[in-house]
């Protein structure tokens, strides 16, 4: 796993976590994650959005990399939203797949109603986001594998972590937010429904790895304005 330096709340100092892309896997040691400043989270958003679906399968189990104790499967609440990660027994830490670290931070949201019957009528076959399974789009709304429902970046979520990114620092980057989350959502759509690229897909499609990607793309530009 790749060392990644990050601001955080309550200290000076950057903080280390470290990732693996090839796995969609964060590690945070101990109240890293939920100390992330919205910059860090942000920055660790562009990080998916560049790493992509996953290219290895999760292991059943892990291990502490502190403490090499057997790590638990854990379900938690952030809000509304319930996600999952593998805790340390010893309280050393968590590991997180990229997917359940962007509903943590609710950056994950389900298609409407006219975004289900487009995806239905041209992308047809996806990948699911959790697990990589294929999802019949024509059937099934969840994984028939482990049950995560169809889902999409949350254009909103990511919008007002910049919002309050360019609050704290007085930026004027935060002066229109309808504008900052349609031309986000924007993105997202165009990518996925982009008619050359659905062409040449083959039925390998994970929804959120693309509208990461596209989103990703323009948060870059927009944490050099702020």
């Amino acid at each position: 796993m790749a060392p990644l330096m990050l601001e955080a709340f309550g200290t000076l100092r950057p903080i280390e976590i470290t990732a693996c892309a090839a796995c969609n896997l964060f590690w945070f040691d101990k109240l890293e994650s939920v100390r992330l400043t919205p910059k860090a989270v942000l920055e660790l958003f562009q990080y998916i959005g560049k790493a992509g679906t996953a290219r290895n399968a999760l292991a059943t189990n892990f291990g502490c990399p502190l403490c090499s104790a057997a790590l638990a499967l854990t379900h938690d609440l952030q809000r509304t939203t319930r996600f999952t990660y593998w805790r340390c027994r010893n309280d050393h830490g968590q590991l997180i797949t990229f997917h359940q670290f962007l509903r943590e931070k609710n950056f994950i949201r389900a298609p409407s109603p006219a975004e289900f019957a487009k995806l239905r009528a041209t992308v047809r076959q996806i990948s699911c986001s959790q697990c990589g399974a294929p999802v019949d789009l024509a059937t099934d709304s969840a994984c028939t594998h482990c049950g995560a429902p169809v889902a999409l970046i949350d254009p909103e979520g990511v919008a007002k972590a910049l919002r309050g990114l360019a609050a704290s620092v007085s930026s004027p980057a935060s002066a229109d937010p309808e504008a900052m989350r349609t031309t986000l959502s924007d993105a997202q759509i165009n990518a996925i429904f982009d008619l050359e690229r659905v062409r040449q897909r083959d039925g390998d499609d994970d929804l959120v790895a693309i509208g990461a990607a596209a989103i990703g793309a323009l948060v870059a530009g927009l944490l050099r304005s702020i």
